[in-house]
């Protein structure tokens, strides 16, 4: 008997903070022209506006998830726009789709059928973290427009600092029938006294001096964040300062990244002390923060996959103004500044990316992988499945002849439980199988171009993803001491079985 439910279904629908993507009514007509093609009724949706597709936490998102986990939700069916609007990290993609398959609710995506299946199954195959690769190249293009106002002289967004007040600014450009409008600052009533604050900072006095001197009860965090912004205090707009956060805490454990990668663009408003007095407040902070000579984290790229020969750890050291990686051998230690280091595995990385010899090793690689199929495992698992049913069947029976059946349909439930994990084992399978059909199809110019659009794009990555990157497809990189050479070990076998790349020398070694 077909299930009422069946024939119903529901919509998500989520925008970006991108003006330019597909908005919330565009996506509602094209998805509900879709649901009438294939018969479906559509009875609610779930939104998400100006969400971003990486944040898991999004509110829509949660009630869908929430009903679909539901007996009695009344549809069974969710229809998307495209796999970009479920999410742009691969892990909050998984874990929908699982749980969706788990409460027999079917994911439907309106461009699924026009895609290319074998470039999805690569990006999932040949390495680990390529699945982000859009999401990196699309959050790298956001900042590229942020950093674009920055240069024009407006603000990238957030609140204004002390002593600054946000005035708005009509650039004279209308969209969706809105007047757009940037933000640059001007000075509040605070800006006296934010002016004294630094200038006596910056003679090297204390911060509780100056707070009785100026009678100043501003939490002293708030006394730290007006010192790292004195070139703001200068008139300057200053971005790209923060380190990228995470669940764990900031990229490499260092909230602000080195002065030397901070976009600033000058004379932007109007000035509160002076270049003198903000770049001397900035140096104290600076050394102040400063109390150990190692660092962690995306400073260097290398950091836990960079060995000797003998298979010794490199580590990450930053002395003075340099980044080394220092190694122990024997009773002594040997150095390597981590910039030439790291410039010349990058730069073959991004060689081997497009040589004949990776793509071929790449297209061998993933064919392998999912050249063996399940139809042995799904054989046994459907088996299973029978088994259980045959024992649900007795079970209930003898529940139908006692007066006090609850101990045994307690039992069903169980057998009821593990059915549906076997069936969740099947149709697992089953998806692994399709990809293996559909890479026999798999041809080297496909691959190829692939490779070489990624090799373009990791030159542009922030460090902290670059790191991750080299980390998913490089299993660890040997630096011989003796011969100043790198050999790449990558995670899918170059040739002949050997996933060891061609030694690569560089400049010679430099002792801090």
């Amino acid at each position: 008997m077909t299930s009422r439910t069946s024939n119903c279904a529901v919509l998500y629908l989520r925008s970006s903070k991108d003006r330019s993507d597909v908005s919330i009514d565009a996506q509602r007509r094209e998805l509900t022209a879709l649901a009438t093609q294939r018969g479906l009724l559509v009875v609610s949706d779930y939104t998400d506006v100006v969400e971003s597709g990486t944040d898991e936490n999004r509110p829509g998102l949660r009630r869908l998830v929430a009903d679909i986990r539901q007996r009695g939700r009344g549809w069974d069916t969710v229809i998307l726009l495209d796999t970009s609007r479920l999410a742009r990290k691969p892990i909050i993609s998984w874990m929908f789709e699982r749980d969706a398959e788990k409460n027999s609710v079917r994911v439907v995506y309106k461009s699924v059928p026009d895609e290319d299946p074998i470039t999805a199954v690569l990006l999932k195959s040949l390495m680990m973290g390529i699945d982000q690769w859009h999401s990196l190249t699309s959050k790298r293009k956001g900042l590229a427009g942020m950093a674009e106002n920055v240069r024009q002289g407006f603000r990238a967004g957030g609140r204004a600092p002390r002593g600054y007040r946000l005035a708005t600014i009509a650039t004279g450009a209308i969209r969706e029938g809105a007047a757009v409008t940037k933000t640059k600052l001007e000075a509040n009533d605070d800006a006296p006294i934010v002016a004294e604050y630094l200038r006596l900072r910056a003679e090297g006095i204390a911060r509780t001096a100056i707070m009785r001197q100026l009678r100043i009860k501003w939490p002293a965090t708030s006394l730290i964040g007006l010192e790292w912004n004195a070139l703001t205090y200068a008139g300057h707009t200053v971005w790209n300062v923060h380190n990228e956060f995470a669940a764990d805490g900031y990229k490499g454990g260092v909230k602000r990244r080195p002065r030397g990668e901070w976009l600033i663009q000058r004379d932007t408003h109007p000035a509160l002390v002076s270049d003198a007095v903000a770049e001397t407040v900035l140096q104290q902070i600076e050394k102040a923060s400063h109390g150990g000579s190692r660092q962690r984290g995306a400073a260097h790229l290398l950091t836990g996959i960079l060995k000797t020969p003998a298979g010794g750890p490199w580590y990450g050291n930053r002395t003075s103004r340099s980044g080394f990686y220092r190694a122990q051998l024997g009773k002594g230690s040997r150095s390597f500044l981590a910039e030439r280091v790291d410039r010349a595995v990058i730069e073959t990385v991004a060689q081997d990316l497009q040589s004949p010899a990776f793509v071929a090793a790449a297209v061998k690689s993933t064919r392998e992988k999912f050249a063996v199929t399940h139809a042995e495992d799904i054989a046994a698992a459907r088996a299973e499945i029978a088994k259980l049913d045959a024992r649900s069947s007795k079970l209930l029976e003898m529940a139908s002849e006692l007066k006090t059946p609850a101990p045994v349909l307690r039992k069903v439930d169980e057998i009821e439980r593990q059915r549906g994990e076997v069936e969740q084992r099947i149709v697992a399978w089953d998806k692994e199988d399709e990809a293996a059909h559909a890479l026999a199809k798999v041809t080297d110019a496909q691959v190829r171009t692939m490779l070489a659009h990624m090799a373009d794009e990791m030159r542009l990555y922030e460090r902290g993803a670059l790191k991750d990157f080299l980390v998913s497809i490089l299993d660890r990189v040997e630096l011989d001491p003796e011969q100043a050479t790198l050999q790449l070990c990558y995670r899918i076998p170059l040739r002949g079985g050997n996933s060891v790349a061609s030694p690569r020398g560089f400049e010679p070694l430099l002792p801090p």
